[in-house]
C-alpha cells in the first residue's frame, strides 16, 4: 500500500475515533439549579428530587447519558438546537409544545406563591391583578415568568428578571424587591442558601392557574426516535410502580 494511503487510512481512523469519543454518551442532558428537584451538591455531583427519578428512568431504559448543569434559558437553547439532547424539569406549555419531544410526567404539580417580607405591611394581594401595583422578581424563561407575561406583567415595569434566582434575593430582602414567585420549599432552601430567614418572609395568595402543569422531560427535535421511545416507555413504567416527586 503506497504511503499516502496508509496515511490516509490513518487519518481516517483517528477521526473516527475521535467522533466516537465526542459522541460517547447516547443522551447530554441539561437542567438548571432548582432546588430540591434539580441541583448541584457540595461534592459536584447533579441531584435532586428529579433527577433521582430521571437517572432510574434512564437506568431503566439503558441509555448512557451525561447531566450538566445551565442556566435555564441556555438550558432550553441547547435542548432546542443539539441532537440526542434532553432536558428537565420542564413545564409543558402551549408555547413550548412545538419546540420539543415530551415525556410526562416527571414531577406532580407543586405550589406555587407570592412571597413578601413580613414588615412590608404596605403590600397588600387579594388577586392575581394586585400584584401588578409592584415588583416581582422572576428568572428569564422559567415557568413562572412565562406565566406572569402570559398575564400582561411586562419587563421592566412590574418584572425584575435574572438569569438564576440567586442574584435577586438579597436585594428582595433589602426592599428593592416586592415580591419573589416560588413554592414555599424552594423558597426556604434558596434562602437557606443565601444566608437569609425564611421566617421573615410571607406566602400571599397561591397562582392556582400557574400549579396545573406538571413537570416534564423534553427532547429536541433532532433527538434520536429510538432513545425517546425508551425513555418514554421506561418513564411509563415507573410512574407505574412509584409515587414520583
Amino acid at each position: 500500500m503506497p504511503y499516502v494511503t496508509k496515511l490516509a487510512v490513518y487519518c481516517l481512523i483517528i477521526l473516527s475515533l475521535i467522533n466516537l469519543s465526542a459522541y460517547a454518551k447516547d443522551l447530554l442532558v441539561v437542567t438548571e439549579e432548582w432546588k430540591p428537584y434539580n441541583f448541584t451538591n457540595d461534592e459536584g455531583e447533579v441531584v435532586g428530587r428529579a433527577t433521582k427519578k430521571v437517572r432510574e428512568v434512564l437506568v431503566k431504559a439503558e441509555i448512557d447519558y451525561e447531566i450538566k448543569v445551565y442556566p435555564w434559558v441556555r438550558a432550553m437553547k441547547i435542548a432546542k438546537e443539539r441532537p440526542n439532547t434532553m432536558i428537565y424539569s420542564i413545564y409543558r406549555t402551549a408555547e413550548r409544545e412545538a419546540d420539543y419531544e415530551w415525556a410526562c410526567p416527571l414531577i406532580r404539580p407543586v405550589g406555587v406563591y407570592f412571597f413578601k417580607l413580613k414588615t412590608r405591611k404596605d403590600i397588600k394581594i387579594a388577586s392575581l391583578e394586585d400584584a401588578k401595583q409592584y415588583t416581582s422578581a422572576v428568572v428569564k424563561g422559567n415557568i413562572y415568568y412565562d406565566f406572569l407575561i402570559q398575564h400582561g406583567f411586562s419587563q421592566g415595569e412590574h418584572l425584575v428578571v435574572a438569569a438564576d434566582s440567586k442574584s435577586f434575593y438579597k436585594l428582595f430582602f433589602k426592599g428593592r424587591i416586592d415580591l419573589v414567585m416560588s413554592t414555599e420549599y424552594i423558597m426556604s432552601e434558596e434562602l437557606k442558601a443565601a444566608g437569609l430567614n425564611y421566617d421573615e418572609v410571607v406566602p400571599l395568595i397561591e397562582v392556582t392557574k400557574a400549579t396545573q402543569q406538571r413537570g416534564c422531560m423534553a427532547f429536541s427535535k433532532e433527538t434520536n426516535p429510538v432513545l425517546i421511545d425508551r425513555v418514554r416507555r421506561a418513564l411509563a413504567k415507573h410512574n407505574q410502580e412509584f409515587v414520583g416527586p
